[in-house]
């Protein structure tokens, strides 16, 4: 699974699930800022990511994970592990 792959279900779920527009996604985006996700939307997005990709990112790297590209980064890592 590469990157690219990653950010289109990303970006799916982010469209589908919380009614982000495409335009603001980017590697660059905040989840806060950019995407106006709350504490808990972020959570589920985690979490739904954990799901499609059958990982289990920790609460510590969770904590860290507050733009598209470390979210990416992340599941490619436990993908990867």
């Amino acid at each position: 699974m590469n990157e690219e792959e990653i950010l289109i279900e990303l970006k799916k779920v982010l469209i589908d699930e919380f009614e982000v527009d495409e335009a603001k996604i980017t590697p660059e985006a905040s989840f806060y800022e950019d995407l106006e996700l709350d504490s808990l939307d972020a959570i589920d997005l985690i979490v739904t990511m954990n799901n499609a990709y059958n990982i289990d990112v920790d609460n510590k790297a969770m904590e860290e994970i507050l733009t598209v590209q470390q979210l990416i980064d992340t599941v490619k890592k436990y993908i990867t592990n």
